[in-house]
């Protein structure tokens, strides 16, 4: 007997998942969160052998439809979730049910449906708490599982200039009113997400860390995409995004490249504070110059070739201009050279000469000062 109430639970779960969402006579009029409609349920609870605990409430599976072509045209989205509850306990469950929705979800019903083929969903009364929709039913001991209908509608303005975007977020845990464990049925998906959107929209599925959720197994049926898992959600909140593509409006599109510029001018600002920027700035300024200083080099060796040349010339290396001075003499024209050769690392720093031209009047002026140096310390 039991194998067969869990191949019939099986069976209409399958043909749940091929199907559209269950609705049910009203669902798009004008329904009330503070429906008087009284709690269905036909069972008489056992009040000596029940308990209002629902530690031993579990989800045999979690179906989610959402369906963003139906009320298109309001910017709504069409959201239906399927419970199954299954009491593992020893005692009879008298009490309330919950589940977390979305903000601004709107026209809110809940439904009971029996595990019969073509069985008509009845409304049960529900109470809202912020994000949490509760109500009240019994569910028998072990015993087969039963299903709620939690229907609503949310509002799904597009988002975005370049990229037009609508999101539906569902938290699977809440602390302490949600946290209903998932308990796999054999072979049967344990979380379903069905998806039906526009042909030329994308979807991107994220957890509660913005990291990318993957299904284990996707299908596509009745132009709806439908994700499964079969092992217990790792992720506690699954955020759909569905967005399309779409270029900035004209009248606006000036406005976005201004603001572009903007953000970039400020930008550099800032990152120009930083030292390595500076640095690099400065590599750029000294190659300009360097780029100017060759041309103003050939411009001097035109000007040679006429007789009217200024290119500084090495100094004197032989030993002729010292011979027969005097110590104070020779340090005066050491000063001298020392002089002119820290006026050339001047020059050379501030970007004015080559790196050859200045290498070549270095070494002469240096050995120029060498060769004064060891003649004044000549006996």
């Amino acid at each position: 007997m039991k194998k067969i109430k869990q191949y019939m639970i099986s069976v209409f779960l399958i043909i749940l998942l091929i199907s559209t969402a269950y609705g049910f006579p009203g669902m798009t009029g004008n329904i009330s969160n503070t429906s008087n409609i009284s709690n269905i349920s036909t069972q008489k609870p056992d009040l000596i052998n029940s308990t209002e605990s629902e530690q031993d409430i579990v989800l045999v599976q979690h179906l989610i439809v959402i369906d963003a072509v139906q009320l298109q045209s309001e910017n709504k989205l069409f959201v239906s979730e399927t419970l199954a509850f299954k009491n593992m306990g020893t005692k009879n469950f008298n009490g309330s049910l919950r589940t977390w929705v979305p903000d601004g979800a709107e026209r809110f019903t809940v439904a009971k449906t029996e595990m019969v083929m073509g069985a008509t969903p009845t409304p049960i009364q529900l109470v809202q708490n912020g994000n949490i929709i509760s109500w009240n039913d019994f569910i028998k001991a072990n015993d087969t599982a039963t299903l709620y209908l939690v229907e609503y509608l949310l509002p799904a303005e597009n988002t975005g200039l370049v990229t037009k975007s609508k999101y539906f977020s569902k938290k699977l845990a809440y602390p302490t009113l949600i946290n209903y464990k998932y308990v796999q049925i054999k072979g049967l998906p344990l979380f379903i997400l069905k998806l039906t959107v526009p042909k030329d929209n994308s979807i991107a599925l994220i957890d509660e860390n913005g990291n990318k959720i993957t299904p284990q197994e996707i299908s596509e049926a009745d132009n709806s995409i439908i994700n499964r898992w079969s092992d217990p959600p790792q992720f506690k909140e699954i955020t759909v995004e569905v967005s399309k593509s779409a270029s900035p409006p004209s009248g606006i599109a000036a406005y976005v490249v201004l603001g572009l510029v903007v953000i970039l001018v400020f930008s550099y600002l800032f990152i120009r504070k930083n030292e390595k920027i500076r640095q690099f700035e400065e590599k750029i300024r000294n190659s300009l110059k360097r780029k100017e200083t060759v041309e103003e080099t050939i411009e001097e060796t035109e000007e040679e070739e006429a007789g009217e040349t200024t290119k500084p010339e090495p100094v004197e290396t032989e030993d002729t201009d010292i011979d027969g001075k005097t110590k104070d003499e020779l340090e005066g024209m050491k000063d001298e050279t020392l002089s002119r050769l820290g006026e050339l690392n001047k020059e050379y720093e501030s970007g004015n000469m080559l790196d050859e031209e200045f290498e070549e009047l270095k070494k002469s002026y240096q050995e120029r000062i060498d060769k004064i140096t060891r003649r004044i310390k000549k006996p």
